[in-house]
Formats: C-alpha cells, sequence, structure tokens
C-alpha cells in the first residue's frame, strides 16, 4: 500500500542550513503564527490559543500525508488495483518550546508533558470512532527523516489497518493469548538482553533485532491502549524512555554529529479488531537498507542484541 502525497514535497528542511546561517525556527515559542492553528495545547490559564505560554503544542501539519476532506481525482489505475483518497488525520505535536532536537535533551517534566498530549490526543480521535488505528512517531535527525530540527511528534489516523499491523494481529489471534505477554516474560527470565527495568516497564533490545542497537519499551502488565494506562505509569514510562535514549547516544560515541533515531509508539487499533500490547519501538538509524534488504526484505544486523543490550546497559 502507497500514500501519495505531492504536499509532502514542499516541506521546509532545516539541517542542511550553514552554521550560523539565520533561520527562523516555525516551532520555538514566539513564531506560533508559523503555524497552522493549534488543536489543542497545555499553556498558561492567562495566554490566549496560538500565543506564547505553552509547554506543548498540537497543530495540523502543513503538509500532511493524509487530510479528513480530499477532492483530488481518481487517477487512472492499472487492472486489478484500487485507489481512494488519502482519508485521515496528520497532527504535528510540537514537544517543547525549547529549541532543541533530541528527546535526551528534554527535561522529566517535558517528555512527561508530551506523554501527556499524546493521550489526549489518542482519547479525542479515538472517541470520534472514524479511525481505525493511529499511529505516533518521532523523527529525530536528518537521518531518520526529520526536516526541522526541533524536537516533535507526528500522529496520523487512518480509516483502515495497516499491512503491518494487521499481521500482528492476526499472528496474536492464531496464536491464542497475547504473544507480546508471553516474550515479555521470557525476556525477563533471560536478561540477557535487558537493558533498563523499573516497577512497571522494562527497555530491552529485541531477539534477533532488526537493526543494530534496536530497542523497545514495554510495560509488564498486559496493556493493549497507552492512553489507558494511569498518569503515574505514563510518567514513570516517559521517564524510562528518556534515559534510554540518553544510554543510546552515549553508547554510540563513533556517530559524526548527533545520532539520529526513530521512536514509534504502538499502540492497539478499535477494540473490534483484536488484542493488542502497547510498545515503544527505539530505532537508531546506524544503518541502511541496501539492495539485499530491499530485495528480499530481511535485514542483515552487525551487531546482536545480546551485544547491544551489554553495552547499553554500562552507560
Amino acid at each position: 500500500m502507497v500514500i501519495v502525497a505531492e504536499e509532502r514535497a514542499s516541506r521546509p528542511y532545516q539541517f542542511d542550513i550553514e552554521p550560523g546561517a539565520e533561520s527562523v525556527c516555525p516551532f520555538c515559542e514566539g513564531n506560533e503564527s508559523m503555524t497552522p492553528g493549534e488543536i489543542s495545547a497545555f499553556r498558561k490559564a492567562d495566554s490566549p490559543p496560538d500565543s506564547p505560554g505553552w509547554t506543548v503544542r498540537t497543530v495540523p501539519n502543513l503538509y500532511p500525508a493524509v487530510v479528513l476532506a480530499n477532492e483530488a481525482p481518481f487517477a487512472q489505475i492499472a487492472p486489478l488495483k484500487e485507489a481512494s483518497p488519502g482519508f485521515g488525520v496528520h497532527e504535528v505535536i510540537v514537544d517543547t518550546p525549547r529549541h532543541i532536537l533530541s528527546v535526551a535533551e528534554m527535561t522529566d517534566s517535558e517528555v512527561e508533558a508530551m506523554f501527556r498530549m499524546y493521550a489526549v490526543r489518542l482519547q479525542t480521535l479515538r472517541s470520534e470512532g472514524r479511525f481505525a488505528a493511529v499511529m505516533i512517531f518521532k523523527n529525530v535527525g536528518q537521518a531518520a527523516g526529520a526536516s526541522l530540527p526541533h524536537s516533535h511528534s507526528q500522529l496520523i489516523a487512518l480509516p483502515f489497518i495497516p499491512v503491518s499491523l494487521r499481521t500482528e494481529l492476526d499472528r496474536a489471534e492464531d496464536y491464542g493469548k497475547c504473544p507480546w505477554c508471553d516474550m515479555l516474560q521470557a525476556e525477563l527470565r533471560s536478561r540477557v538482553r535487558i537493558v533498563e527495568e523499573t516497577e512497571h516497564f522494562v527497555a530491552f533490545c529485541p531477539f534477533v533485532s532488526r537493526f543494530p542497537a534496536e530497542i523497545a519499551v514495554y510495560p509488564k502488565r498486559h496493556e493493549p491502549y497507552f492512553e489507558e494506562q494511569s498518569d503515574a505509569e505514563s510518567a514513570e514510562c516517559a521517564r524510562l524512555l528518556r534515559r534510554t535514549i540518553q544510554r543510546l547516544e552515549k553508547s554510540v560515541p563513533w556517530i559524526k554529529g548527533r545520532l539520529a533515531y526513530n521512536v514509534i509508539l504502538h499502540t492497539g487499533p478499535r477494540k473490534e479488531f483484536g488484542p493488542y500490547h502497547f510498545r515503544f519501538s527505539i530505532l537508531p538509524s546506524l544503518s541502511r537498507a541496501a539492495g539485499f534488504e530491499w530485495g528480499t526484505g530481511l535485514h542483515i544486523n552487525p551487531i546482536s542484541p545480546e551485544k547491544a543490550a551489554a553495552r547499553l546497559r554500562k552507560e
């Protein structure tokens, strides 16, 4: 499945601006007029919308991959292919008014507020009943696909179940119970791939992971939906995610410049589609797909998860 969104080609790109050159960041506090009007924000009680005084701010993506109203005509399609307008919601969550790049630079209170906004937007969109799946992700750094060097997240809500999620749900149904719970218990027993553990969460390098130093963060108890955890659990998870990314950045000193990475929140689809177990994936941009990967769908990982976890634990 492919989403064609030609507007994305017009996105501003600031990573290639020469050091010292003048650039204005649309996500910095004071530049609210450079973005579409805010959908939701945590802000001081006396500050009006679309003005300074906020801590986390959600706005429509100015260059969306999907839109609520798509009047573009259907293109001529090849036999046996189907096409439909790219319906959905695409939002940007500006994580902090400070001009920083990485989650590692955020304070505990900032990353906790970012998670609270995730929950607010997920709850709101789920209540509408129009969307089958909602995903939240972060692209941090040029190599990870970010166009602006200011920490932000993206949310995309879709009216259908994406192929990768559908595959996970089908496998879980065939398994007969939550496969993620069983996998997590096996990791906690062996402990060879554990990076850090808290009371309610665990960060570990998945068995035969696809990418070097790939990390997953799971709740220990079975919880399908990120937004249904308690405030205390959300704060605990936020702090663990921040520390894990700090460990990751410290463990790869050979990288020239800042480490680029992706963070993906996997949270359950609409309840009728089956059981799930929410978690985060942290994917550092330490290797690139080449001919073999594109041709086979297989991945070559030059660092075993066991060695990656051992190195990360030391940081």
